[in-house]
Protein backbone atom coordinates (compact mmCIF):
# COMPACT_ATOMS: atom_id res chain seq x y z
CA UNK A 1 0.00 0.00 0.00
CA UNK A 2 1.10 3.16 -1.17
CA UNK A 3 1.79 6.23 1.61
CA UNK A 4 2.22 10.17 0.66
CA UNK A 5 4.77 12.08 3.02
CA UNK A 6 6.20 15.53 2.90
CA UNK A 7 9.77 16.20 3.83
CA UNK A 8 12.60 18.46 2.71
CA UNK A 9 9.85 20.49 0.42
CA UNK A 10 8.95 17.51 -1.33
CA UNK A 11 5.88 15.08 -1.51
CA UNK A 12 7.02 11.73 -1.65
CA UNK A 13 4.36 8.25 -2.06
CA UNK A 14 6.14 5.33 -0.80
CA UNK A 15 5.88 2.02 -1.03
CA UNK A 16 7.12 1.44 2.39
CA UNK A 17 6.68 3.32 5.27
CA UNK A 18 8.49 5.60 6.43
CA UNK A 19 7.85 5.72 10.26
CA UNK A 20 9.93 8.95 10.78
CA UNK A 21 7.43 11.00 8.95
CA UNK A 22 3.75 12.14 8.90
CA UNK A 23 1.74 11.24 6.28
CA UNK A 24 -0.10 13.59 3.73
CA UNK A 25 -2.83 13.64 1.12
CA UNK A 26 -1.66 14.73 -2.00
CA UNK A 27 -3.04 14.33 -5.60
CA UNK A 28 -0.97 12.64 -8.39
CA UNK A 29 0.17 16.11 -10.31
CA UNK A 30 1.82 17.11 -6.62
CA UNK A 31 4.21 14.15 -6.02
CA UNK A 32 7.86 14.76 -6.37
CA UNK A 33 9.68 11.54 -6.02
CA UNK A 34 8.13 7.88 -5.91
CA UNK A 35 9.75 5.01 -4.44
CA UNK A 36 9.28 1.86 -5.41
CA UNK A 37 9.75 -1.71 -4.58
CA UNK A 38 12.04 -4.05 -7.17
CA UNK A 39 13.65 -6.86 -7.72
CA UNK A 40 16.73 -7.30 -9.85
CA UNK A 41 18.52 -4.75 -8.88
CA UNK A 42 21.33 -5.59 -6.48
CA UNK A 43 24.34 -6.68 -8.51
CA UNK A 44 26.12 -10.18 -8.57
CA UNK A 45 29.85 -10.34 -6.55
CA UNK A 46 31.02 -8.88 -3.44
CA UNK A 47 31.26 -5.11 -3.92
CA UNK A 48 34.84 -3.74 -2.95
CA UNK A 49 33.66 -1.85 0.20
CA UNK A 50 30.32 -1.44 1.86
CA UNK A 51 28.81 0.75 1.76
CA UNK A 52 29.38 0.66 -1.79
CA UNK A 53 28.13 3.45 -4.05
CA UNK A 54 27.95 3.79 -8.24
CA UNK A 55 27.49 7.26 -8.78
CA UNK A 56 27.84 8.70 -12.40
CA UNK A 57 25.81 11.78 -14.26
CA UNK A 58 23.54 8.73 -15.81
CA UNK A 59 22.61 7.07 -12.45
CA UNK A 60 23.10 6.49 -9.26
CA UNK A 61 23.68 2.84 -7.36
CA UNK A 62 23.88 3.03 -3.33
CA UNK A 63 24.20 -0.49 -1.88
CA UNK A 64 24.19 -1.86 1.93
CA UNK A 65 25.20 -5.12 2.85
CA UNK A 66 22.73 -4.93 5.48
CA UNK A 67 20.16 -3.56 4.09
CA UNK A 68 20.15 -4.06 0.34
CA UNK A 69 20.07 -1.84 -2.98
CA UNK A 70 19.08 2.00 -4.07
CA UNK A 71 18.75 3.04 -7.48
CA UNK A 72 18.22 6.79 -8.20
CA UNK A 73 16.11 6.15 -11.82
CA UNK A 74 16.00 10.36 -12.01
CA UNK A 75 15.58 12.79 -9.14
CA UNK A 76 11.87 11.48 -9.36
CA UNK A 77 11.76 7.99 -8.81
CA UNK A 78 13.91 5.87 -6.18
CA UNK A 79 13.89 2.15 -6.43
CA UNK A 80 14.83 0.13 -3.54
CA UNK A 81 15.43 -3.56 -3.13
CA UNK A 82 16.17 -4.51 0.67
CA UNK A 83 17.39 -8.23 1.68
CA UNK A 84 14.88 -10.46 2.81
CA UNK A 85 14.06 -9.59 6.39
CA UNK A 86 15.06 -6.02 6.19
CA UNK A 87 12.41 -3.94 7.67
CA UNK A 88 11.05 -0.54 6.32
CA UNK A 89 12.64 1.52 9.68
CA UNK A 90 16.06 0.72 7.96
CA UNK A 91 14.96 1.61 4.86
CA UNK A 92 14.33 4.85 5.58
CA UNK A 93 17.16 5.45 7.80
CA UNK A 94 19.34 5.56 4.47
CA UNK A 95 16.82 6.84 2.02
CA UNK A 96 16.35 9.65 4.64
CA UNK A 97 19.92 10.53 4.39
CA UNK A 98 22.35 10.30 1.64
CA UNK A 99 20.26 8.49 -0.89
CA UNK A 100 17.42 11.63 -0.71
CA UNK A 101 20.48 13.92 -0.56
CA UNK A 102 21.19 12.99 -3.88
CA UNK A 103 17.83 13.09 -4.88
CA UNK A 104 17.73 16.81 -3.91
CA UNK A 105 21.43 17.54 -5.37
CA UNK A 106 19.94 16.38 -8.81
CA UNK A 107 17.28 19.21 -8.18
CA UNK A 108 19.77 21.51 -7.65
CA UNK A 109 19.44 21.76 -4.04
CA UNK A 110 22.68 21.98 -1.64
CA UNK A 111 23.02 19.29 0.70
CA UNK A 112 25.14 20.16 4.32
CA UNK A 113 25.92 17.17 6.63
CA UNK A 114 24.40 19.36 9.42
CA UNK A 115 21.60 20.09 11.69
CA UNK A 116 19.62 23.22 11.87
CA UNK A 117 17.63 25.45 14.69
CA UNK A 118 15.72 28.07 14.03
CA UNK A 119 16.60 31.13 16.75
CA UNK A 120 14.24 34.35 16.38
CA UNK A 121 13.48 33.48 12.53
CA UNK A 122 16.57 32.75 11.10
CA UNK A 123 18.20 29.32 10.31
CA UNK A 124 21.66 28.61 12.80
CA UNK A 125 23.61 25.83 10.94
CA UNK A 126 25.51 23.57 13.37
CA UNK A 127 28.77 21.69 10.95
CA UNK A 128 31.30 18.98 12.18
CA UNK A 129 32.90 16.25 11.96
CA UNK A 130 31.15 12.71 13.61
CA UNK A 131 30.63 13.14 17.13
CA UNK A 132 31.22 16.85 17.30
CA UNK A 133 27.85 17.10 19.05
CA UNK A 134 25.29 18.85 16.15
CA UNK A 135 22.33 17.44 17.14
CA UNK A 136 23.27 17.42 20.79
CA UNK A 137 23.96 21.22 20.19
CA UNK A 138 20.52 21.77 18.30
CA UNK A 139 19.00 19.59 21.11
CA UNK A 140 20.05 21.71 23.64
CA UNK A 141 18.44 24.91 22.04
CA UNK A 142 15.52 22.92 21.44
CA UNK A 143 15.29 22.66 25.09
CA UNK A 144 15.36 26.27 25.60
CA UNK A 145 12.50 26.60 23.48
CA UNK A 146 13.99 27.63 20.11
CA UNK A 147 12.27 25.45 17.08
CA UNK A 148 13.63 23.04 15.38
CA UNK A 149 14.28 23.05 11.58
CA UNK A 150 16.01 19.78 10.65
CA UNK A 151 18.73 17.06 12.08
CA UNK A 152 21.40 15.61 10.01
CA UNK A 153 20.66 16.82 6.57
CA UNK A 154 20.08 20.58 6.22
CA UNK A 155 18.93 21.25 2.70
CA UNK A 156 20.05 24.48 1.38
CA UNK A 157 18.41 27.11 -2.29
CA UNK A 158 17.69 30.42 -2.91
CA UNK A 159 14.78 32.83 -1.61
CA UNK A 160 12.22 32.53 -4.28
CA UNK A 161 11.74 36.23 -3.23
CA UNK A 162 13.23 39.71 -4.23
CA UNK A 163 15.34 40.39 -1.29
CA UNK A 164 17.54 37.16 -2.02
CA UNK A 165 18.77 35.13 0.44
CA UNK A 166 19.29 31.68 0.92
CA UNK A 167 16.55 29.12 2.64
CA UNK A 168 16.65 26.36 4.57
CA UNK A 169 14.19 23.46 3.98
CA UNK A 170 12.31 21.82 6.71
CA UNK A 171 13.07 17.91 7.37
CA UNK A 172 11.30 15.85 9.73
CA UNK A 173 10.89 15.86 13.67
CA UNK A 174 13.36 13.14 14.85
CA UNK A 175 16.85 13.45 15.82
CA UNK A 176 19.54 11.00 16.17
CA UNK A 177 21.31 11.06 19.34
CA UNK A 178 24.07 8.80 21.12
CA UNK A 179 22.41 7.29 24.92
CA UNK A 180 24.79 10.04 26.91
CA UNK A 181 23.47 12.98 24.73
CA UNK A 182 19.95 12.07 25.64
CA UNK A 183 21.09 11.40 29.70
CA UNK A 184 22.69 14.78 28.83
CA UNK A 185 19.88 16.31 27.41
CA UNK A 186 17.71 15.21 30.04
CA UNK A 187 15.22 13.68 27.28
CA UNK A 188 12.95 11.12 28.92
CA UNK A 189 12.27 7.57 26.76
CA UNK A 190 9.09 7.55 24.38
CA UNK A 191 7.70 4.40 23.17
CA UNK A 192 8.57 6.51 19.48
CA UNK A 193 12.42 5.87 20.18
CA UNK A 194 13.89 3.33 17.34
CA UNK A 195 17.42 2.15 17.23
CA UNK A 196 18.90 3.92 13.66
CA UNK A 197 20.36 0.01 13.58
CA UNK A 198 20.35 -3.09 15.75
CA UNK A 199 24.30 -2.90 15.68
CA UNK A 200 24.44 1.17 17.27
CA UNK A 201 23.52 2.32 20.14
CA UNK A 202 22.16 5.20 18.44
CA UNK A 203 18.98 6.58 19.19
CA UNK A 204 16.06 8.22 16.83
CA UNK A 205 13.83 10.66 18.88
CA UNK A 206 10.73 12.80 17.91
CA UNK A 207 11.61 16.07 18.77
CA UNK A 208 10.15 18.00 21.34
CA UNK A 209 8.08 20.28 19.04
CA UNK A 210 7.09 19.93 15.49
CA UNK A 211 8.54 21.59 12.62
CA UNK A 212 7.31 24.02 11.32
CA UNK A 213 6.99 23.02 7.40
CA UNK A 214 8.07 26.03 6.10
CA UNK A 215 11.57 27.24 4.88
CA UNK A 216 13.46 29.33 7.31
CA UNK A 217 16.38 31.98 6.21
CA UNK A 218 19.73 31.38 7.21
CA UNK A 219 21.28 33.77 9.93
CA UNK A 220 24.94 31.99 10.32
CA UNK A 221 26.60 28.63 10.04
CA UNK A 222 28.87 27.40 12.95
CA UNK A 223 31.66 24.67 12.86
CA UNK A 224 31.53 22.88 15.91
CA UNK A 225 34.81 22.65 17.85
CA UNK A 226 34.18 20.87 20.79
CA UNK A 227 37.04 20.28 23.83
CA UNK A 228 36.71 19.28 27.29
CA UNK A 229 39.75 22.29 27.21
CA UNK A 230 37.18 25.08 26.22
CA UNK A 231 35.88 27.19 29.43
CA UNK A 232 33.37 29.59 27.69
CA UNK A 233 31.60 29.16 24.11
CA UNK A 234 33.48 31.56 21.53
CA UNK A 235 32.64 32.30 18.23
CA UNK A 236 35.40 33.11 15.98
CA UNK A 237 34.08 34.30 11.88
CA UNK A 238 36.37 32.68 9.12
CA UNK A 239 37.60 34.50 6.40
CA UNK A 240 35.77 33.42 3.14
CA UNK A 241 38.41 31.26 1.64
CA UNK A 242 37.98 29.13 4.73
CA UNK A 243 34.50 29.08 5.10
CA UNK A 244 34.51 27.91 1.48
CA UNK A 245 36.86 25.19 2.73
CA UNK A 246 34.26 23.75 5.48
CA UNK A 247 31.11 24.39 3.46
CA UNK A 248 32.87 21.90 0.54
CA UNK A 249 34.14 19.72 3.47
CA UNK A 250 30.54 19.23 5.17
CA UNK A 251 28.54 18.68 2.12
CA UNK A 252 26.39 15.44 1.44
CA UNK A 253 28.74 15.53 -1.83
CA UNK A 254 31.95 15.14 0.10
CA UNK A 255 31.02 11.69 1.50
CA UNK A 256 30.46 10.65 -2.17
CA UNK A 257 33.07 12.33 -4.27
CA UNK A 258 32.32 15.64 -5.50
CA UNK A 259 33.04 14.60 -9.18
CA UNK A 260 30.42 11.51 -9.51
CA UNK A 261 27.73 13.58 -10.65
CA UNK A 262 29.69 14.91 -13.86
CA UNK A 263 31.81 18.49 -14.71
CA UNK A 264 28.34 20.51 -15.40
CA UNK A 265 26.77 19.50 -11.31
CA UNK A 266 30.52 19.91 -9.68
CA UNK A 267 30.39 23.85 -11.51
CA UNK A 268 27.10 24.28 -9.92
CA UNK A 269 27.79 22.64 -6.61
CA UNK A 270 30.84 24.87 -6.13
CA UNK A 271 28.61 28.18 -7.29
CA UNK A 272 26.06 26.99 -4.53
CA UNK A 273 28.56 26.15 -1.76
CA UNK A 274 30.27 29.85 -2.82
CA UNK A 275 26.85 31.48 -3.02
CA UNK A 276 26.50 30.14 0.80
CA UNK A 277 29.99 31.67 1.84
CA UNK A 278 29.42 34.52 0.28
CA UNK A 279 25.63 35.65 1.88
CA UNK A 280 26.28 33.77 5.24
CA UNK A 281 28.69 34.63 7.84
CA UNK A 282 30.60 31.29 8.79
CA UNK A 283 31.82 30.66 12.29
CA UNK A 284 34.32 28.37 14.53
CA UNK A 285 31.88 27.48 17.46
CA UNK A 286 34.75 27.00 20.35
CA UNK A 287 32.26 24.66 22.65
CA UNK A 288 32.32 23.12 25.77
CA UNK A 289 31.76 19.47 26.30
CA UNK A 290 29.60 20.20 29.24
CA UNK A 291 26.23 21.07 28.10
CA UNK A 292 24.94 22.93 31.24
CA UNK A 293 27.78 25.14 29.69
CA UNK A 294 25.89 25.94 26.61
CA UNK A 295 23.94 29.15 28.06
CA UNK A 296 25.48 31.98 25.84
CA UNK A 297 23.97 30.50 22.75
CA UNK A 298 20.39 31.29 23.39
Amino acid sequence: MQKTYGVFGLVLRSEFAFDALEQTEAADAQIDVTVRRATGLIRAGSPPVDPFFDITPEGQYLYWSALGAFVIQDEATVLVEPHPGVSDHLVSQAFLGIVISLVLELRQVLCLHASAVNVDGRAVVFLGDKGAGKSTTSGALLARGHLPITDDLVAVEPASGPDGGLMVRPGFSRMKLWPDSIAALGLDASDKDRLIHPQTSKIQKEMPIPIPPHPVPIGAAFVLKRSADVRTVEAVRLPAHTGLQMILRYTFMARYGETRLGPAHLIQHMQRCSAMVAQVPIYDLMICEDLSKLEPLT
